[in-house]
């Protein structure tokens, strides 16, 4: 789940498309890669020790088996949680060889636990999105690709351009394949008007990346966040469930 611009829906997306996978009977990891740690809070899942992090295994600080660094929140439904060191990860990343591949390499020494692995991307372009962007490529016999949250709002056209030009120049200066799957048009309110209902529509009409779900603005998601689950689990019968639900039916079709 990538895009550098903040407030768009990544956390939400991630979690639920997770527990929508989840319920498809799939094992899933959901990797807190923002160094604000809103993944982790929104499913209470409490901070890895200081010493055994995700950026320390990231930086070779920490060499241990990278099982505990993971947290189970329902069966199936895996978090490998965040620190507040996550903050100086990128500056630390700077300073290493193959700085890109490192968060790959991880998560290659536990993909044969899971079924699917979903990134919530930090609201950046820098270093640490290449380092997702990077574990979503297409490899042999291996499915990846890269899911757009967006804001029905003006600004986020441009914010899409800037990442997907940051994509083409990964693809091309690492020599790899990165399969944007869509965009995901989220909070969507048709109460704020022209706006909202004209973005939406430049969006359908980009035809790639094509939009792959709509999620309009739900007091049921707000109160699944302060309770600490998926709206899945905290509403099942709401129509945002079935939403979330169609867009795993997309992501496990192609």
């Amino acid at each position: 789940m990538a895009n550098q611009k903040g407030g768009v829906g990544k956390t939400a997306a991630t979690i639920n498309l997770g527990a929508a996978l989840t319920e498809q009977g799939r094992r899933v990891l959901l990797v807190d890669f923002d160094p604000q740690g809103h993944l982790s809070d929104a499913l209470g899942v409490g901070e890895t020790p200081d010493d055994r992090t995700l950026r320390g295994a990231l930086l070779g600080e920490w060499r241990g088996d990278l099982h505990h660094l993971v947290i189970t929140h329902r069966p199936g439904l895996d978090v490998m949680a965040t620190n507040v060191d996550m903050s100086l990860l990128e500056r630390g990343l700077y300073m290493q060889n193959n700085r890109e591949r490192r968060l790959s390499r991880l998560l290659e020494a536990l993909e044969d636990d899971y079924d699917t692995c979903l990134i919530d991307c930090a609201p950046s372009l820098g270093v640490i999105t290449d380092c997702a962007l990077m574990a979503a490529r297409r490899r042999p016999e291996r499915r990846g690709g890269i899911i757009v949250p967006v804001e029905a709002e003006d600004s986020s056209i441009r914010a899409l351009r800037l990442l997907l030009r940051q994509i083409g120049i990964l693809s091309e200066e690492m020599d790899i394949q990165l399969d944007v799957l869509g965009l995901v048009p989220s909070r969507i309110d048709v109460r704020d008007g022209a706006v909202v209902t004209s973005t939406l529509e430049a969006f359908r009409g980009l035809g790639e990346p094509p939009v792959i779900a709509e999620i309009k603005k739900r007091t049921e998601l707000r109160k699944a966040w302060r309770a600490k689950v998926s709206v899945l689990e905290y509403a099942p019968k709401a129509d945002i469930s079935g939403w979330f639900r169609d867009l795993a039916k997309v992501v496990t079709a192609g």
